[in-house]
């Protein structure tokens, strides 16, 4: 089990994407390409949200939408 622990520890990033890549293709092949997106989509959003409430709370989701649709002169 030490030796698997060890494994992990050092390829931590590896073990990882392919984690992530198996989720994705079992995901591509159950629910669909564009719906399998649109997930990705909303969970990137909600990380986001979840992210910037974290870092300074709702006022710090104030200033990214605004950041983002104000005009800069």
């Amino acid at each position: 089990m030490s030796a698997f622990l060890e494994f992990i520890k050092k390829h931590k990033f590896t073990v990882l994407l392919v984690l992530v890549g198996l989720i994705l293709s079992i995901l591509f092949f159950t629910i669909g390409f564009w719906r399998t997106l649109l997930l990705i989509l909303i969970l990137a959003l909600c990380f986001l949200i979840g992210y910037l409430l974290d870092q300074s709370g709702p006022e710090g989701i104030r200033n990214f939408f605004n950041k983002l649709f104000t005009k800069d002169s």
